[in-house]
């Protein structure tokens, strides 16, 4: 059967329209029926414009990257859209997504976006990448403080500049009014260069990130940070003293751990070994016994031979077991005279002890 050509306009550029995008979910295993697909893959097509969506009103993810988009439409019936990938096209501004309420994740990177706007409605959007874009200035993006659920934003590799005192930054001033915001990404702007101890400045003002460019905030760091942010230096170097102390504390119990379990780990070897040491033996009577039987009945030479061949494969087990046996037995000794020379050493510092109380009662 014939493939049907996708349409194309008089330069040779494809057209996205309904029909042609009804032949790609063909060809990508989706459904022919626009309102039965939750999915379009409409990314490296190459498209120029927007378009012939009206009727795919189910659409829930929908791929646009990498295409020659410059700007965002023809999205108004998609208002079960949750996330929408916009990211390598040439779109100049944010918009057409008034009806777009259910948007969860909006990817814009590499664009050319000036201006952060018409986003307000968006109140379930959660994830916003608008890294590689041309945002400039506090101007530019501003209306992100009115978009409370942002938990994940990126702005890396854009043009921002450092603005006003670092005590009253009118960015961080952004950010601290984004309640759910979690990860931030502001690597590759010239801002963060303006700023002295940046990651701890940022992390002390914004308490609830766990993700600050390219790296996760751990618990020991953001202890750190909140006591610099409350007593300044010395104030971390008094943490990071408590963290060290902790962390010590847990290693010594945890060899304490290892000590106690260690007896009870080598006499589970050992009586393992010895049952293994003691069924080779079994077996190795039993096939010497057998092996006499067929000398007594003058049985043929090859099953003899084989006997022998048996016994001593098990011969050469048996020695392997005994000498696992014997390195286990050593260090049960050695731990018992550890153990037993450790208990003198605590009984001679308690006779210590009570012959100072009995010497301050004199």
């Amino acid at each position: 059967m014939k493939k049907k050509q996708l349409e194309r306009d008089e330069q040779g550029n494809l057209i996205m329209n309904e029909q042609n995008i009804i032949e790609i979910c063909e060809k990508e295993g989706l459904y022919e029926y626009p309102e039965l697909n939750s999915k379009l893959y409409l990314h490296f097509k190459a498209f120029r414009k927007i378009g012939g969506l009206d009727n795919f009103i189910n659409v829930k993810t929908l791929w646009l990257e990498n295409n020659f988009i410059t700007r965002i439409e023809g999205l108004e019936n998609l208002q079960q859209l949750t996330h929408l990938f916009l990211q390598n096209n040439l779109i100049q501004k944010i918009e057409g997504l008034r009806e777009n309420l259910e948007l969860i994740t909006l990817n814009l990177s590499n664009n050319c976006i000036k201006v952060v706007e018409n986003l307000q409605r968006l109140q379930k959007l959660s994830s916003l990448d608008l890294s590689t874009n041309k945002l400039k200035s506090v101007s530019d993006i501003w209306e992100l403080e009115l978009n409370q659920s942002v938990s994940n934003l990126d702005l890396s590799n854009n043009m921002l500049e450092f603005e006003g005192e670092h005590e009253d930054d009118p960015l961080l001033l952004i950010f601290k009014k984004m309640p759910k915001l979690k990860c931030l990404y502001l690597q590759r702007n010239n801002y963060i260069r303006s700023i002295q101890n940046y990651r701890k400045y940022y992390l002390a003002n914004l308490p609830e990130l766990t993700y600050l460019d390219t790296q996760p905030v751990f618990p020991n760091e953001r202890r750190i940070v909140d006591a610099w942010g409350k007593l300044g230096k010395e104030g971390e170097q008094i943490e990071r003293q408590k963290i060290k102390d902790e962390e010590d504390t847990k290693k010594q119990e945890y060899r304490e751990e290892i000590k106690k379990q260690l007896p009870i780990y080598l006499q589970s070897k050992i009586n393992f070994f010895q049952k293994n040491i003691n069924a080779i033996e079994t077996e190795i009577q039993e096939m010497q016994a057998r092996k006499q039987n067929h000398i007594e009945q003058n049985s043929q030479e090859i099953e003899i031979t084989f006997l022998d061949a048996s016994i001593n494969q098990k011969q050469s087990q048996l020695n392997e077991m005994n000498e696992l046996l014997d390195n286990m037995k050593v260090r049960q000794i050695r731990q018992n005279s550890m153990t037993e020379s450790q208990l003198i050493e605590q009984r001679g510092d308690q006779q210590e002890k009570i012959q100072i109380q009995l010497d301050e009662i004199d």
